[in-house]
């Protein structure tokens, strides 16, 4: 479930859009001001954030200088139809796209959508894993397991391609966590419980496949080769 930080001080338009959001799958972390959202980075860092140019307290520009000092997660921001000379400041701060406002939902769903994909691809941190039977690879949006190909979830797939990095090795479920939503929670636990077994479901893994996601009594994963 990718993570959205909001920075938005219009409660109806928070309200709206985080709605929308997180009917269509996204965990939104809203912030009303550059200082709250400040804080907010301390606590998990998103994978996409949609940034408001006009703030109580500062203006997104500011917010976005902070914001790249952290992560290189896409920047969108939500423009006033007056507001062309800030959103070419926004270009020059990080910023990677803008929406007008008002604006339809779905253009922003597709707009996020876009950055999302763009991000994975451009992203020097995943290449391609490639192990007997086993295949990763992050650009492609795919793994392929005795010689058929799948594609995967952005989740699973970056899970999938952490374990196989270190297969054979024990990895915690608070590492995995920690390494693919960029922060923890107090569901961590479950929540990987579930990408597992997404992960093994999507790929069809069952007691003749080449590879197996086992786990351990402490919540631990993984990835092993099985010898017949």
């Amino acid at each position: 479930m990718p993570h959205i930080l909001l920075v938005e001080d219009d409660s109806d338009i928070m309200r709206i859009n985080r709605t929308f959001l997180e009917n269509e799958g996204y965990a939104v972390h809203c912030a009303d001001s550059v200082q709250t959202a400040t804080f907010m980075l301390e606590e998990c860092v998103p994978d996409l954030v949609l940034l408001d140019v006009m703030l109580p307290d500062g203006d997104g520009m500011d917010f976005c200088k902070i914001l790249r000092q952290k992560t290189q997660a896409p920047v969108i921001f939500l423009t006033a139809r007056d507001e062309n000379d800030s959103v070419i400041m926004g270009f020059r701060s990080g910023g990677d796209d803008y929406i007008t406002k008002p604006y339809d939902l779905n253009v922003l769903k597709a707009r996020i959508e876009a950055q999302l994909r763009r991000n994975v691809k451009q992203s020097p941190q995943h290449p391609k894993i490639e192990l007997p039977e086993l295949t990763v690879d992050l650009f492609a949006g795919t793994a392929t397991l005795d010689g058929n190909e799948y594609s995967l979830p952005q989740r699973e797939l970056q899970i999938l391609y952490m374990l196989a990095s270190q297969i054979g090795s024990r990895i915690s479920y608070h590492d995995i966590y920690k390494t693919i939503y960029g922060c923890d929670v107090e569901d961590s636990k479950n929540t990987i419980r579930v990408n597992i077994s997404r992960l093994k479901k999507h790929l069809n893994m069952d007691d003749m496949s080449t590879y197996e996601i086992a786990a351990t009594s402490e919540g631990e994963y993984v990835l092993r080769r099985v010898i017949f």
